[in-house]
């Protein structure tokens, strides 16, 4: 969408150039033909910019596509514990992760900033008496004390001196935002250094100045209180479950939120409309304008399916729902004949169903799947809001995709409109019906007259 924008703002760039004043006399046959010659050339170098406009925003768009979903620090982290995030503002955000180095314990801290001047995070609720590490400034040391009263300084120039115990392991000051690689033990057994402890809560305070690399003064600072220091992945507040600590990380969403890729989205969901297809209840919803929402609800330890069609040869877009352990799942499957359906992504065509929620309790299954009503994938069949021919299957025995054992044929009509309506809404539809009937009536009668 937003090439297209682009690519009629470029026309509509075009067309404003190209408009030119009427001649102030009227002009010999030579001096309008070299006129025509001009504008054509004018024309052509313009096309040609618009081409190589379009062509460097694709490339910019692709990069940011391909780099979204990244984590903003240049180095590898260590495998095995989870990044975690602990975000102020879109200036400034924290990652850590628990990392063991030949049994010792450290934490490791990735300080992600945009600010130009020094920027510093504090273990405490205050600035004053905190335990500090302060990048950017004009010293090579990272390790500070704030004491009572006094600005931060270096954990090595305080009264009671302590030990310089936080390591750089790399830094990226050029690029923006700017990145900054550091480690401490998690307990340095130094006096000015404060204890992390895995597990606990954590009250951080962060401060940065915007242009100054010197500590004389800062001019903005905010305390995050009681954030958790764990191995494990915390994640965004809209993801249920997670693979990273980025709001475009989710692998499952909380609340009414969706999955759409990996990003947790509050989409406008029409009404829900449910259909028995023999063993399986089957619920859908249009969500916004072009997705839908299939709810399966099925009590057996087994697997169930549908497909787009009348049957399951002559090319069938099929899916089938079942529950891997604890873990639900969907096949995005393509028929072509009665033996088994294959991946699409077998046969040259893309998963495109999303798992957005599932559970099995007693062998009550329920899985909610979403995607898009056209997909763009030659193995997808377009749902169109209008009765559709549907095939389905189900295996009641097993989750193994080797047979079904029940099967059958129905047409369901896709709609945003509710097909059910409550008993209070059918009585009240009866009666508004009923009252209308004698003013139709009467009106037909002062028409006829």
């Amino acid at each position: 969408n937003t090439l297209q924008q682009l690519q009629l703002i470029a026309d509509e760039l075009f067309f404003f150039l190209m408009r030119r004043r009427p001649p102030r006399s009227t002009q010999s046959r030579s001096s309008a033909a070299s006129d025509v010659y001009k504008r054509q050339g004018i024309i052509i170098i313009i096309e040609n910019m618009k081409n190589l406009l379009l062509t460097c925003l694709v490339a910019l768009t692709t990069c940011l596509v391909l780099t979204s979903s990244a984590l903003p620090f240049t180095d590898q982290e260590a495998a095995g514990n989870a990044v975690n995030k602990i975000k102020w503002n879109d200036m400034f955000s924290l990652y850590y992760q628990i990392q063991v180095e030949s049994t010792v314990e450290y934490i490791h801290f990735w300080i992600v900033t945009k600010y130009a001047g020094w920027s510093g995070i504090g273990l405490g609720s205050a600035m004053a008496g905190s335990d500090m590490i302060i990048v950017n400034t004009d010293k090579t040391e990272y390790d500070y004390f704030n004491p009572v009263g006094g600005a931060p300084g270096l954990d090595t120039a305080q009264t009671e001196a302590g030990v310089s115990d936080v390591i750089l392991v790399k830094e990226d000051k050029v690029s923006s935002p700017k990145v900054f690689h550091l480690k401490r033990k998690t307990n340095t057994g130094d006096s000015k250094d404060k204890v992390i402890t895995v597990g606990q809560n954590q009250d951080f305070i962060f401060a940065s100045h915007n242009t100054s690399t010197t500590l004389s003064q800062h001019n903005s600072a905010k305390a995050i209180l009681a954030q958790p220091i764990s191995k494990t992945q915390i994640c965004d507040s809209s993801c249920s479950k997670c693979s990273g600590p980025e709001p475009d990380h989710c692998t499952a969403c909380s609340g009414e939120a969706l999955l759409i890729g990996t990003s947790c989205q509050t989409l406008t969901k029409h009404a829900l409309n449910t259909f028995t297809l023999d063993k399986i209840k089957l619920s859908y919803q249009i969500v916004g304008d072009d997705r839908i929402l299939l709810h399966f609800e099925y009590n057996y330890p087994g697997w169930a399916g549908i497909g787009f069609g009348k049957g399951m040869s002559g090319g069938v877009d099929m899916l089938r729902v079942y529950m891997d352990g604890t873990t639900p799942k969907v096949e995005d499957l393509w028929s072509t004949a009665t033996s088994r359906p294959a991946l699409d992504t077998a046969v040259s065509g893309k998963d495109d169903w999303t798992v957005q929620s599932g559970s099995r309790s007693s062998n009550l299954t329920k899985i909610s799947i979403l995607r898009k009503l056209n997909t763009e994938d030659a193995k997808d069949f377009l749902i169109t809001l209008t009765n559709l021919d549907v095939v389905f299957s189900g295996n009641t025995d097993s989750d193994a995709f080797n047979k079904h054992n029940f099967g059958g044929k129905t047409q369901i009509n896709f709609t945003k409109e509710n097909l059910n309506p409550p008993a209070d809404e059918k009585s009240a539809l009866i009666t508004n019906i009923c009252y209308a009937l004698p003013i139709i009536y009467l009106s037909l009668i002062h028409i006829s007259e």
